[in-house]
């Protein structure tokens, strides 16, 4: 009727995962399955409004569900990028440690910004650029500001 997958498993088994997982997203995945062979739920939107998920997710889980089973169901990706993967290239960035630790450097992070553009081919969001130069590489652009000339020395 809703065109749901065949679900192999016992209700028993189901009962059983749903109870012995501790991850909590497994085990609603594991639920809504059970939903499914029990009947509580008789499609994707019942299972979704009775796990308080959307209903893409439901049908996401059953596809991963048709397509490889109880095992494929307990997968979950890690969010994120994968280990090791920057931003910018290794090149990039030595050029803009040494582009850092000249005098002149940069006045601003808007200033870094336009020149990996400009220069290294590189467009990154600004608040990429202020985590690498400040977090990554430890360095701020922005040169102490000149003081006023009425301010006495002893104040400084």
């Amino acid at each position: 009727m809703y065109n749901l997958p065949e679900i192999t498993e016992s209700t028993e088994r189901l009962e059983q995962l749903v109870r012995k997982e501790k991850d909590a997203q497994i085990q609603r995945r594991f639920h809504m399955l059970l939903l499914l062979k029990t009947g509580e739920a008789e499609s994707r939107s019942g299972a979704a409004r009775h796990l308080g998920v959307h209903r893409h997710t439901v049908s996401d889980w059953l596809g991963l569900y048709e397509e490889g089973g109880i095992e494929k169901i307990q997968e979950v990706e890690d969010p994120g990028p994968e280990p090791g993967q920057t931003s910018i290239s290794s090149e990039v960035m030595e050029a803009l440690k040494e582009r850092l630790s000249d005098p002149e450097g940069f006045g601003s992070y808007k200033d870094i910004q336009r020149w990996l553009a400009e220069e290294q081919g590189a467009e990154l969001p600004y608040s990429t650029v202020h985590g690498i130069v400040r977090y990554e590489l430890g360095a701020k652009p922005k040169a102490p500001r000149p003081s006023h000339p009425k301010k006495t020395s002893r104040s400084k």
